[in-house]
């Protein structure tokens, strides 16, 4: 199996390089000449550019792709130079509240996107906290995935039921741990019983703290990039951490040893991310068309066999069963989108400069 690119650093990737291309709506006549461009900043694993080639083919819309980093970074970034330099940009969990307080976007109406309304599981196009009047929504989903245990079966004999698991003096030196605080505080919280991992205070943060620092000992290194992680795993040098489902098969079908997956007994949060348009976006139009043209299920299936994780696309899922790839999709549970309505979902911090600080500490500790 090809390398996977990174998402969101050990649970996805990080950032990938801008790039610039064309792209455009699947259907539509050709275009003799150019009809806009459209300033996209998103992760690059969700950019396939024979897909962007062939939207401009087709369109005679550009596509301007700039890399971005995690939410947090990205908020500061459009709060302190706005906006108005972007079309779209993309987001995970509740981020998308924040953005809509602070009047930097405007919400979709996704039964107007004909690939969108036609190709979407139903349970992504109503989820009531991404929701505003009228029913229109913060956010068009794209993929989704709960962050669960997951562990090498040969080393890790009896299933691990609890996060207290990364805690365990027998597995030192053999936990996976990511410099990914969005996904690590609400492990910490569970762990000491805080209902909300994004609302603690300074003395709940401290507590939070000092959990992440101990199941930080027991890691022999932290990784940045899913790609690493993945290599821990395979080498057997890792063998029990935090990831999404999907990863078990991944980490199997890359040489590595048999793997297992685990709901933690306090609970899991997960992630929907997807697109967001810009309020007032001097290319709107075309930047509509791209998102409705990247739910074609062709965009869709190579996207996600390519980095695999849940998708809110059905047509996509289907197809990809269509060209045998039903285990990947049984495995991202691309077929089951009624996880992810269960799921407890990331948001911005309450307090993010407690947060930074307290974060900083846990990657300073030694």
């Amino acid at each position: 199996m090809a390398k996977l690119p990174t998402r969101r650093g050990f649970i996805g990737g990080a950032a990938a390089a801008g790039m610039v291309a064309g792209a455009g709506i699947s259907g539509l006549p050709r275009r003799a000449h150019a009809a806009g461009t459209v300033n996209w900043l998103a992760w690059g694993g969700h950019v396939e550019p024979a897909g962007i080639k062939d939207f401009f083919d087709k369109t005679g819309i550009r596509v301007n792709h700039i890399g971005m980093g995690g939410n947090a970074e990205t908020f500061a970034k459009l709060k302190l130079s706005g906006t108005s330099q972007y079309d779209l940009f993309e987001a995970d969990g509740l981020w998308p509240l924040r953005y809509h307080q602070e009047g930097f976007i405007e919400p979709i109406d996704l039964e107007s996107l004909p690939n969108v309304a036609k190709n979407m599981h139903p349970e992504f196009k109503k989820i009531p906290a991404l929701q505003v009047e009228g029913g229109k929504m913060l956010m068009v989903p794209w993929g989704w995935n709960p962050t669960l245990l997951v562990y090498n079966k040969k080393k890790v004999t009896t299933p691990p039921t609890s996060y207290e698991a990364l805690l365990d003096p027998k597995y030192k030196g053999r936990v996976g741990f990511s410099d990914q605080h969005e996904f690590m505080w609400p492990v910490a919280a569970m762990l000491l019983g805080i209902d909300n991992p994004f609302k603690m205070n300074k003395e709940q943060l401290n507590r939070a703290k000092d959990i992440l620092i101990r199941i930080k000992r027991n890691a022999p290194t932290i990784t940045k990039g899913w790609n690493e992680q993945l290599r821990l795993y395979v080498e057997e040098t890792v063998w029990i951490g935090m990831s999404s489902p999907g990863r078990a098969l991944t980490i199997q079908t890359s040489g590595g040893p048999p793997m297992g997956t685990e709901t933690p007994k306090e609970g899991y949060y997960g992630w929907i991310d997807g697109d967001i348009l810009v309020k007032g976006a001097a290319n709107k139009e075309a930047a509509l068309k791209w998102i409705d043209y990247i739910h074609t299920p062709e965009y869709v299936a190579r996207n996600f066999k390519r980095l695999q994780r849940g998708t809110a696309n059905r047509a996509g899922a289907e197809l990809l069963k269509s060209q045998g790839d039903s285990e990947l999709v049984t495995a991202n549970l691309m077929d089951q989108p009624g996880i992810a309505l269960k799921m407890r979902l990331i948001e911005a911090p309450a307090n993010p400069e407690d947060y930074a600080a307290a974060w900083n500490e846990v990657m300073a500790a030694t």
